[in-house]
């Protein structure tokens, strides 16, 4: 298909476009960009491998929709190729942003764009657009072009035999290649771009977008809690933003008294800085953002069980996770629940989705809840005691796991690793994902020994009471003696 022509825009010579994406995007597409956004288009247009990392809500999405179109329209017969770590992020947010950039095209572009299309033809395969997913290497060999450009959205969690397919197709004179997104995952050739020779890298904090820039707020603002005097105000009251499709001081402030600064999730949705997470950690925050990314599309098969961690007093909250098979339903927490009125929650929710089994940590006043349930005829309760020890053994007899808590922890480290072959999937919840990032562990005995929940809650500021409930829900069932007693290694109880 012909270029379009318009001889009254001069940016369409393509020598110009290619030299002025800035441009393009701003006489084309009528759009605007702000500093960072422009330079990682002018980083593209100058250099084979770009790698950009940054905070959340920067308009990454926004900058390679127009970097994609850009490319196609700049260079005849060119080759675009995006992807991300899954189809509904190419499909849903990807290409919807690029079919909302092209509709709003100042001229006609030319070429096909259906309305839920992940493809833009403008000469059959020889001068394309278009979205691959991640579940198949094979799907990135056969394209070549003299001008070629693949972008990788949120980089991060792409896995390395993607990123290996992907070289096959960077061998012709003028290929171009962008890895975007938060850096979540310690690893990985996101992480090793900002660390190798030849790529040209950038990146953008909280504190370098205009919500901030152009208000002067800072830090200490966030820190003092005084960025608010510094934001003006609509006739209605609500914050007038410069920017106020961007990352704002208000999420940063909220993040900052959830997460904390020293907490993975704040270094890298906040700082844009691969969090500092050392080798102790028990689950990588890239593992628990990937388990988040795959929720939307997860399917719903196998049987449910609930967990319940009981509020231990003061601040603390009593949460409920609900679990199918390998997806995380749902967590609710409350506060101030007697132990008898939970149990009732309990119940309401273990009847709707037919659940097979509910765990109750036992320990302090869980064992209210555990009483009371027990008098529901038609509910199976089971009370798990974190500290009773595991007996869990190797092949050579000793113990793997210090207790139960420390085995349920790392049970759910391997259900969330990316090789599992079902990995389990989570909601997007900020106080389950600071949970399930925050617990360090040790080796010091020779077996795996979890950090007690005190210290995991001094670093949280708040008991991480979303993220025991979710352990709950893989407790091994225990089988109960037909007749006499036994002990239930779960509880230390003996029960009949």
């Amino acid at each position: 298909m012909p270029r379009p022509k318009k001889k009254d825009l001069e940016i369409l010579a393509p020598e110009l476009m290619q030299q002025h994406p800035e441009r393009v995007v701003a006489e084309i597409f009528g759009a605007a960009l702000w500093k960072d956004q422009t330079t990682i288009m002018e980083l593209v247009r100058d250099h084979p491998r770009v790698a950009w990392r940054s905070c959340h809500g920067i308009g990454k999405t926004y900058i390679v929709a127009r970097l994609v179109l850009w490319f196609l329209y700049a260079f005849p017969y060119s080759i675009v190729l995006t992807t991300a770590p899954t189809w509904r992020q190419v499909e849903k947010l990807v290409w919807k942003e690029i079919r909302a950039c092209y509709a709003r095209s100042k001229i006609p572009l030319g070429g096909n764009l259906a309305p839920k299309a992940t493809e833009l033809s403008l000469a059959g395969d020889e001068w394309v657009a278009m979205g691959l997913s991640t579940n198949d290497p094979d799907r990135f060999q056969g394209y070549h072009a003299e001008y070629l450009l693949v972008v990788v959205d949120e980089a991060a969690g792409v896995n390395e035999d993607i990123f290996e397919a992907i070289e096959g197709v960077l061998t012709s004179a003028h290929c171009r290649l962008i890895l975007i997104g938060n850096p979540t995952n310690i690893g990985g050739q996101f992480y090793r771009a900002f660390r190798e020779s030849g790529w040209a890298t950038g990146h953008t904090s909280a504190w370098d977008t205009p919500n901030f820039t152009e208000l002067g707020i800072t830090l200490e603002d966030i820190e003092n809690d005084t960025w608010e005097a510094k934001v003006p105000r609509k006739a209605d009251g609500s914050y007038d933003w410069p920017a106020p499709y961007l990352i704002t001081p208000a999420w940063v402030s909220d993040k900052f008294k959830r997460w904390k600064p020293n907490h993975p999730a704040y270094s890298a949705r906040v700082d844009g800085e691969f969090p500092e997470q050392g080798e102790y950690n028990v689950i990588p925050l890239g593992w628990i953002e990937a388990a988040i990314a795959a929720w939307p599309d997860a399917s719903e098969e196998g049987e449910v069980v609930l967990g319940v961690d009981v509020a231990r007093g003061g601040m603390d909250l009593s949460a409920i996770a609900i679990r199918r098979g390998n997806k995380l339903l749902s967590i609710e927490t409350f506060a101030g629940m007697d132990g008898p009125t939970l149990a009732g929650e309990v119940a309401v929710r273990y009847r709707k989705h037919n659940a097979v089994r509910v765990n109750v940590d036992i320990i302090g006043v869980g064992a209210s809840v555990y009483d009371s349930l027990k008098t529901y005829p038609d509910i199976v309760v089971q009370a798990v005691n974190v500290a009773m020890p595991s007996d869990v053994k190797d092949e050579k007899g000793n113990r793997v796991y210090q207790n139960l808590r420390s085995e349920l922890w790392w049970t759910v480290r391997d259900a969330l690793d990316p090789n599992c072959p079902e990995p389990l999937t989570l909601p997007d919840n900020d106080e389950l994902l600071a949970d399930l990032a925050a617990p360090r562990y040790s080796l010091k005995k020779g077996w795996i020994q979890v950090e007690p929940k005190e210290d995991t809650k001094s670093r949280l500021g708040r008991s991480p009471d979303p993220g025991d409930a979710l352990i709950l829900t893989f407790a091994p069932v225990e089988s109960v003696p037909d007749v006499g007693w036994g002990t239930s290694r779960l509880s230390g109880k003996r029960k009949t």
